[in-house]
């Protein structure tokens, strides 16, 4: 009798278990999860601290950029962080009825940006992308910072720096190796003279990276071409955020 009534309820608590999964997307993100979604422009990327904005009125907040799956309501007068913008709707992460959450929400019901501050942060999420493609393909550019040189090039072999009136200078050397054949004749195990290629590491490049108050000044290329395109790129100073 009892497995009888196990089997009754089999349906109910099937019907528990689907209402419980669709429930779960609306639940607030993870601590420090943040969903991409594009056309929107993620602060992390570009502002060094956390942005904070007060809500003017009760705000509906969403899960998706589109306001679809609600998630609640935040409280008028709380300050909520601003994690991603765009031109219809912010993400914001904040304390609705059932405890934090994070979505989007309609900017007219929170306190406004400024201009300014909204302008460099466009202008950073370009210059990011744009410095992104160079990194992609081990490429460094004038106005690029030591972090992102790195991340193209990897770590220097020689590192040397400077203060003068003009303030700290540096300069970064990189050596390029390439893997270069070569015969050589020896014997075997028999006592048999054979010739043999080997692979030797040999330099084929050097480029100087000198950086003015953390950002790249020059660029010096000798002994060989480290890239195709032996042109200097020049991209964006990173942009003064004013908030």
């Amino acid at each position: 009798m009892e497995l009888e009534a196990s089997v009754l309820n089999l349906p109910i608590m099937k019907a528990l278990a689907f209402l419980l999964l669709a429930l779960l997307p609306a639940a607030a993100a993870p601590s420090g999860a943040v969903i991409r979604e594009d056309g929107a422009v993620y602060l992390e990327d570009v502002v060094p601290k956390p942005v904070k904005i007060a809500i003017k009125e009760d705000a509906p907040i969403f899960y998706k950029i589109d306001m679809d799956r609600y998630l609640g309501t935040l409280q008028r007068g709380q300050l909520v962080e601003v994690q991603a913008i765009s031109d219809r709707a912010y993400r914001v992460r904040g304390a609705a009825q059932q405890g934090q959450v994070a979505g989007w929400v309609d900017p007219k019901f929170l306190s406004p940006l400024k201009k300014e501050f909204i302008e460099s942060v466009h202008q950073n999420a370009a210059r990011k992308a744009e410095v992104d493609a160079l990194i992609e393909k081990n490429e460094v550019a004038i106005n690029m910072t030591p972090d992102e040189v790195s991340r193209a090039l990897g770590k220097p072999g020689k590192r040397t720096a400077r203060l003068d009136a003009h303030g700290r200078a540096e300069t970064w050397e990189f050596v390029r190796y390439e893997r270069v054949p070569q015969e050589t004749t020896g014997y075997d195990r028999t006592g048999r003279l054979v010739t043999s290629v080997i692979y030797v590491k040999v330099p084929a490049g050097k480029l100087s990276v000198s950086f003015q108050n953390d950002l790249v000044s020059a660029l010096e290329q000798s002994e060989g071409v480290l890239e195709r395109d032996a042109r200097v790129k020049l991209v964006p100073a990173p942009f003064a955020v004013i908030y």
